[in-house]
């Protein structure tokens, strides 16, 4: 008899194992099962291209940008424009670029070294001349032509206000030029210029930084931007793009008619376990090292001199190398690549001579 009851208890607890199982794990008949993983969400690839301008422009819009919702590459030459293709031509190399990589957006920001004659053959155009104008449209066209090839959302950015009034003007007037065949093309032209004018319509180099408070946004220049600047070129770039986004509707609520406006979420750089830089001191002076693969203005408009903190200056320096390159290396995966031997800064001990 005893063994009788022992054996329901046995099938009663196997039964109850089971019911429980079936419940935790498996959906009831009749019922819906919910899936265990989720559909990965879907990022925005952006890609920033121009002048040392553009630089600092998408060192900002890194930072302000949800990593989650944003991927920002940035590839910028400090001498570069649409005056002097010879030096470097985007019409050229944006193909190339696009080549390994798909971009939903595209952000450009050129002009600042526009303000020089154009050559044509043996011909030279004065900066201003008709003749200029004419070539500076066509070689506009052509970057344009090949930007809306790449089927990505084209953003072109003005130009901001300059210190020097003279620089200035003819800041304005390549702007202008470039808003006309920009939006001749059907590309988005964010105007620049308005936020960073004091509110009698002059040139400050103080305003707004991202959490409100008014601070020093320009460097002495005239031309360049501190973190700060950049931050908020960055940001003003970030809600166009957003608002041109359509917003996510809920699958389950396909009766809503009008998307809401995608919400902004601003997240700071995230900080890596790289090696500090410019700690060192001479007479009194930051004693700072710069490989050549970054060039003096790049620093400057990223904010060197700034507010930065050496984690972030490290973070925005790696934003800003040539993939492959030593600086790569060393500003991104703390790798010091090995100079060649005989180099000034190769202190590798020679070789002992054999004795004889």
């Amino acid at each position: 008899m005893f063994r009788r009851i022992g054996l329901l208890f046995v099938l009663l607890c196997a039964g109850m194992a089971a019911a429980l199982a079936q419940t935790a794990e498996t959906p009831v008949m009749g019922s819906t099962g919910t899936a265990a993983a989720t559909e990965e969400k879907q990022q925005t690839q952006i890609l920033v291209i121009g002048d040392a301008l553009a630089g600092g422009l998408g060192a900002g819009l890194s930072r302000m940008a949800d990593a989650e919702t944003y991927v920002v590459t940035n590839r910028f030459n400090e001498e570069s424009g649409l005056a002097r293709p010879e030096v470097y031509d985007w019409a050229d190399r944006l193909p190339k670029i696009l080549e390994s990589n798909s971009f939903d957006v595209i952000v450009v920001m050129l002009g600042t070294n526009d303000r020089q004659q154009i050559r044509d053959g043996n011909l030279r155009y004065a900066f201003g001349a008709p003749e200029w104008t004419q070539a500076y449209e066509a070689r506009l066209d052509r970057l344009l032509n090949e930007l809306a090839a790449s089927g990505a959302s084209i953003y072109w950015v003005g130009l901001p206000p300059m210190g020097d009034p003279e620089y200035d003007e003819a800041m304005t007037s390549i702007s202008a030029l470039q808003k006309a065949r920009a939006e001749a093309k059907d590309v988005r032209f964010i105007d620049m210029r308005p936020f960073f004018l004091s509110e009698d319509g002059r040139y400050t180099d103080m305003g707004k930084d991202d959490n409100g408070a008014i601070v020093k946004l320009r460097g002495r220049d005239g031309v360049s931007f501190f973190k700060t600047g950049n931050n908020r070129m960055g940001g003003i770039v970030l809600d166009a793009i957003a608002k041109a986004e359509p917003a996510a509707v809920p699958e389950e609520d396909t009766s809503a008619g009008i998307a809401a406006e995608a919400a902004i979420v601003r997240a700071p750089l995230p900080q890596r376990a790289v090696p500090e830089f410019g700690q060192a001191l001479l007479q009194g002076e930051p004693l700072t090292m710069r490989p050549r693969d970054i060039s003096t203005t790049a620093l400057l408009v990223l904010g060197r001199g700034s507010s930065m903190s050496p984690a972030e200056a490290s973070a925005a320096l790696a934003s800003i190398t040539e993939p492959g390159s030593a600086a790569a290396a060393l500003f991104s995966d703390g790798v010091i690549v090995k100079p060649p031997a005989g180099r000034l800064d190769d202190f590798s001990v020679p070789p002992r001579p054999a004795a004889e």
